[in-house]
C-alpha cells in the first residue's frame, strides 16, 4: 500500500510540473486558448445597426446613440457590454436619447494603450465622450461597475447630474471599500489571461443570476466571444487589479441628485443588506427609490432586462414629467 501511495505521489508530482511546463511554455509565447478573436470577427458578429467609434485620447471607444429627448447614458458591469442593455433600450428609447458605451477593455471597445483602467481615467474618457456628443445635462444608469463609475462621474460632475439609476454597484463590497490600493489578484488567477475555456464564463454568469437556468447559451457565447477578442484578456485583468473603488462613503454622502437603486434579493456578489446600507449613505440626495427583485441576482440586467427597463422607463418618466 506505501508503495502504490509513493507511486501515486509521484505521479502526481510529474504531472503538475507537466503542467507547470506547459504554462510556462505558454505565456513564454503568448499561446492563448481559446485563440484570440480577432477584431474583424467580432465586427462581423456583433456589430449593432447604431454602433459607432469615437477616438479619445488613443482609445477607440464603441458606443451607440439612440432616440430623443433627456439624454441617459447606461454603463454596463464589468465583463459585459453594451449589447447587454438591449431590453432597456428597446423600451427607453421611444422617450429618451439612449447612450451605450462599452468600457475600455469590454465588447467592440479596444484595450488602452496606456493600459490604464483606473477610475479617474475611466471617468475621463466618459466625460471627453459625452463632450464630443453634446451632452450638457444627463441621467446615468450603470450596473454593478458602471454603478460605482456612474457614481464618481456624479461626484465630478454635478451639475450635469439629472437623475443616477445605480443596479446593485459593488462599491460596498468588503473587498475593496475604503481602500487606497487596489485588491491585488493572486498570480495564479491570472492564468486566466491564457486559459478561458467557456466554463469559465459560464460559471461566471451562473454566479451572477437568481436562478442559474436562466443564463442562455447565446448569452454565454457572446461574453465568452467578446472576452477572448484579441487584448481583451490582459485588459480585463489590469482592470481588476487597477480598480479601487475610492471614498465610496464620502462620494455617496456628496450625491445630490435623486437616485433609483435596485437589488436583487439573491444577490450573491454584493448581497441585498449592502443596499440599505447604500440608501442610508446618500443622505443628500434629494430623493432616493428603491427596487428590490425578490427573484433576481447580482445580473440584473442580464436576467431581468424586461422588468428592470420597464421600472427604470417608469421612474425615469415619473421624474422628467414632474419637471414639465
Amino acid at each position: 500500500m506505501q508503495k502504490l501511495i509513493k507511486i501515486l505521489i509521484k505521479s502526481f508530482i510529474g504531472l503538475m510540473a507537466m503542467v507547470a511546463s506547459v504554462l510556462i511554455i505558454m505565456i513564454t509565447l503568448d499561446i492563448r486558448y481559446p485563440s484570440d478573436l480577432s477584431k474583424e470577427f467580432i465586427e462581423s458578429k456583433y456589430l449593432l445597426e447604431f454602433s459607432e467609434f469615437k477616438e479619445i485620447d488613443g482609445v477607440n471607444i464603441h458606443f451607440t446613440d439612440e432616440g430623443e429627448g433627456p439624454a441617459l447614458l447606461l454603463l454596463h458591469a464589468n465583463y459585459a457590454n453594451l449589447i447587454d442593455w438591449y431590453p432597456w433600450v428597446n423600451q427607453l428609447k421611444n422617450h429618451f436619447r439612449v447612450i451605450r458605451i462599452d468600457i475600455p477593455g469590454h465588447g467592440l471597445t479596444e484595450s488602452d494603450p496606456k493600459n490604464d483602467y483606473s477610475m479617474e481615467r475611466t471617468v475621463f474618457l466618459i466625460q471627453e465622450l459625452l463632450d464630443e456628443l453634446g451632452i450638457e445635462k444627463l441621467s446615468i444608469a450603470g450596473a454593478s461597475l458602471g454603478g460605482t463609475i456612474g457614481l464618481h462621474y456624479a461626484r465630478h460632475n454635478p451639475k450635469k447630474i439629472e437623475n443616477l439609476i445605480l443596479v446593485s454597484p459593488g462599491a460596498l463590497n468588503p473587498r475593496v471599500r475604503g481602500r487606497a490600493e487596489p485588491v491585488k489578484l493572486p498570480k495564479p488567477f491570472e492564468l486566466i489571461a491564457y486559459i478561458t475555456p467557456k466554463a469559465i464564463t459560464k460559471a461566471l454568469l451562473e454566479g451572477g443570476f437568481g436562478d442559474p437556468e436562466n443564463v442562455t447559451d447565446e448569452l454565454i457565447e457572446r461574453w465568452h466571444d467578446l472576452l477572448i477578442r484579441e487584448g481583451q484578456r490582459d485588459a480585463q485583468i489590469a482592470r481588476v487589479n487597477q480598480y479601487v473603488s475610492g471614498d465610496i462613503d464620502k462620494v455617496l454622502n456628496e450625491i445630490k441628485s435623486p437616485a433609483l437603486i435596485m437589488w436583487g434579493k439573491k444577490n450573491n456578489v454584493v448581497p441585498v443588506a449592502l443596499a440599505y446600507e447604500m440608501k442610508n449613505m446618500m443622505n443628500n440626495s434629494s430623493a432616493i427609490e428603491m427596487i428590490i427583485y425578490e427573484t433576481g441576482g447580482h445580473q440584473l440586467v442580464q436576467e431581468l432586462g424586461l422588468q428592470t427597463g420597464q421600472d427604470a422607463l417608469k421612474y425615469l418618466m415619473d421624474f422628467y414629467g414632474d419637471k414639465e
